[in-house]
C-alpha cells in the first residue's frame, strides 16, 4: 500500500536486529503489522483480509471508545 500511496508510509525491521522494537510491539510471530500503534495484524492474511483489517485503524471505532446509551 505504502507504494501506491504516498501518505502511507511502511517500515520492516528484523526483529532480532531491534529487540526494543520487538518488546515494543511485543512481536512474537512474524508477520506482524501494527497500524498507528492501534491495529495488530499477527500472520500473513490474504490481500483482502490484509487491507480490511489495516483499514480498520481509520475507522472511528478504532480510535474512540464505546459509548453506552
Amino acid at each position: 500500500m505504502a507504494f501506491e500511496n504516498p501518505n502511507i508510509t511502511a517500515i520492516a525491521v528484523e526483529a532480532t536486529e531491534f529487540p526494543d522494537l520487538a518488546r515494543r510491539f511485543r512481536v512474537s510471530a512474524v508477520p506482524k503489522t501494527v497500524v498507528n500503534d492501534e491495529v495488530e495484524i499477527l500472520g500473513a492474511l490474504p490481500p483482502d483480509a490484509f487491507i480490511d483489517q489495516t483499514l480498520s485503524a481509520l475507522s472511528p471505532a478504532a480510535s474512540e471508545p464505546e459509548h453506552k446509551s
